[in-house]
């Protein structure tokens, strides 16, 4: 008889006595509801045990459910209230590009694959791609229009054309091509 009373709630002795088909309210006291379900004519000890097992045991697991909720909707809330989300120094990941040694369709593959890895908006590429040109490469950029400025696609295609190789610069860096000393 004491487990009417230990760690439960009066909204559980509640439920426990409709589900027991007893005449409860939310207003009774919990001795009250006790000692309802104990005088009642279906009273079974082991019924009533089990009957109000399952529902605190409900009542924990929706109680458990709703923390977890709240805990991931406060995550979300949290995360859309700071829009400056932590960030890796990708600096560090991506090399200074480099006209006179590396390709740059090359590059913005490694580019592009970067802000793909660490989720960056492809709103945001253009202003971490200023970044890595070079300053006279900047300065043709920033002659664009705004609105085509801050288009990624239209700034590779510029990128692209500015430096696109001749067969002549090609056979020339193939002859002038030596090996590494320390490669085999």
């Amino acid at each position: 008889m004491a487990y009417l009373l230990k760690g439960v709630r009066q909204a559980d002795l509640v439920n426990l006595a409709e589900e027991l088909q007893l005449p409860a309210s939310p207003n009774m006291k919990l001795t009250e509801l006790r000692n309802l379900i104990l005088n009642s004519e279906n009273y079974e000890e082991e019924l009533t045990r089990d009957i109000l097992t399952i529902i605190v045991e409900t009542r924990i697991e929706g109680e458990r459910a709703n923390s977890l909720s709240n805990q991931a909707l406060n995550r979300n809330v949290a995360g859309q209230s700071n829009p400056y989300k932590y960030q890796p120094d990708i600096q560090i990941l991506i090399p200074k590009f480099n006209s006179g040694e590396t390709d740059i369709s090359l590059y913005l593959v490694i580019f592009e694959r970067y802000m793909k890895r660490f989720n960056i908006n492809q709103s945001d590429w253009v202003g971490h791609l200023m970044g890595y040109l070079p300053a006279d490469i900047v300065q043709v950029l920033a002659r664009e229009p705004e609105e085509q400025a801050e288009n990624y696609e239209h700034i590779k295609k510029l990128l692209l054309k500015r430096f696109k190789l001749s067969p002549e610069v090609f056979r020339q860096k193939f002859v002038h091509h030596q090996k590494k000393a320390e490669g085999t």
